[in-house]
């Protein structure tokens, strides 16, 4: 049984996702590294599509709210390209992209801890702003 407001939460939740990637694939980084603009902008757009209240039970280990092994490992892999990447990004470009990733790890942790606060509390709603704000910050503070 769907909560109340569930689709929509999760259709801003992609496209909160979708934005985010473009952003990252718009990065003025050169071809050397594509790892960021490529995978990490990849999963970036999954693991916000993908989000799964029904995949719950964070805090007894089974639950991961529709984030998978292999993405959640894509995100969490950006620490070890930021050394080179931030010869090519302002600072906050780098503090965008660090904060957008830990965003969307977190979020599918938060809807598999409490499904029905996460979505019907508005927890999921309010993080999906707050990675759009990130996005639109990042935009307007470099041009």
């Amino acid at each position: 049984m769907p909560w109340t407001g569930e689709q929509e939460v999760l259709a801003q939740a992609a496209a909160a996702g979708r934005s985010a990637a473009a952003w990252i694939r718009s990065l003025p980084l050169p071809p050397s590294e594509t790892w960021i603009v490529g995978p990490l902008a990849d999963a970036v757009e999954a693991a916000m599509a993908t989000l799964d209240p029904g995949d719950e039970d964070w805090v007894g280990g089974t639950g991961r709210g529709g984030l998978t092994e292999s993405t959640e490992e894509t995100l969490n892999g950006l620490v070890f390209a930021m050394p080179e990447a931030s010869a090519w990004l302002a600072p906050e470009q780098q503090l965008a992209l660090l904060g957008i990733t830990h965003y969307v790890s977190g979020i599918p942790k938060l809807l598999a801890n409490d499904p029905g606060t996460a979505i019907e509390g508005g927890g999921l709603a309010a993080l999906c702003t707050a990675l759009d704000d990130a996005c639109q910050t990042a935009r307007a503070s470099v041009l």
